[in-house]
């Protein structure tokens, strides 16, 4: 009689790890993964360089930037909205604090919470023409970059701004580990905004928002202010990016190029880690891992001796890709 009752126990467990190992497996970050490790033994087999230290430490810190902006992208998109101007807000970002600094004499600190501020007015340009005015959000970020990149070039006569004082290189030059200060930063927030989004009201909020707003209105959630802050803070970690970014250029200029075309890379990023235009789904985990696929499909062409000018249709490619699946999978999901 016992024998039989341990075996009858034995089973729910069973059922239970053979359950999570399929959720597991059934999740889009492992199949990013999973796809990752495939094209690194690709590019591996071109070219062996593709392994090398350095070449991962390269892929790392250049994702970094992405990466910490994606952070605010991912609740952005959570919540039903999106953000086409970050690349433009990166510049402005480096470019108004080098400003300040090279021309005005306004101490480095000061420069950055003014720039930290134009970066938060912008935030709060998108979410009222979006939010309050009905603009929709690719019209409005789309019509913001174009300004914010304007004024950039604007500021610089389209040139860099240098020399800047050799203290705001400081945090440039920072390698713990051998790796950049800003993908460690990257990582800290995307454990931070993964912890909102499992285990707090807030993550509730913004899964309720982007679902189905009507009914997150009924249950006493302010969809306008979770979509307000959500693109405030998204503008916020671009400005920050441009800044991280001017400090780890050579002479530490303020440069009104930095962050072209970034938006599109976080954008294909993002979705890839498995986070929904529609809205309502998404993970931070799953977007750092989705930045990382980009940054490592862009350095494998080219260590792999392809041609380099295959980056931006494969770029193309994987955001037909993604947008294809997540259409797929949301027809799956309503019916």
């Amino acid at each position: 009689m016992e024998l039989t009752y341990n075996e009858r126990d034995k089973v729910p467990g069973s059922r239970r790890l053979a359950s999570s190992v399929r959720s597991i497996l059934g999740r889009q970050e492992t199949g990013i993964i999973l796809l990752c490790v495939i094209l690194t033994a690709f590019f591996y087999s071109r070219n062996p360089a593709m392994l090398a230290p350095t070449t991962v430490v390269s892929i790392l810190r250049t994702m970094a930037f992405p990466a910490l902006i994606g952070m605010g992208m991912v609740q952005l998109m959570i919540a039903g909205e999106i953000d086409l101007s970050t690349g433009a807000m990166m510049s402005l970002g480096a470019v108004f604090a080098a400003k300040l600094i090279r021309d005005a004499g306004i101490p480095i600190p000061a420069a950055v919470a003014c720039s930290l501020g134009a970066a938060i007015l912008v935030g709060l340009t998108n979410a009222f023409f979006t939010v309050k005015v009905g603009v929709p959000a690719v019209i409005t970020t789309i019509g913001t970059m174009f300004i914010v990149r304007g004024i950039s070039y604007s500021f610089t006569n389209g040139l860099p701004i240098y020399p800047l004082p050799a203290e705001v290189g400081i945090i440039g030059t920072w390698r713990p580990l051998g790796f950049s200060f800003t993908f460690f930063l990257a990582l800290g927030v995307m454990i931070v905004v993964q912890i909102l989004l499992s285990w707090t009201r807030w993550g509730s909020a913004l899964f309720a928002t982007g679902g189905n707003k009507l009914a997150a209105q009924v249950c006493g959630i302010n969809t306008d202010r979770v979509k307000t802050i959500c693109f405030v803070v998204t503008s916020l970690l671009a400005g920050m990016a441009g800044m991280l970014t001017m400090s780890q250029l050579p002479l530490t200029p303020g440069d009104p190029i930095i962050g072209k075309n970034l938006e599109l890379h976080i954008l294909v990023g993002v979705i890839i880690g498995g986070v929904s235009f529609y809205g309502g789904r998404g993970s931070a985990v799953g977007a750092f891992v989705g930045v990382f696929f980009i940054q490592l499909v862009r350095s494998g062409l080219v260590i792999g001796r392809f041609d380099s000018f295959l980056q931006t249709p494969a770029l193309g490619f994987l955001l037909l890709l993604a947008a294809i699946f997540d259409v797929l999978r949301h027809r799956r999901d309503e019916g």
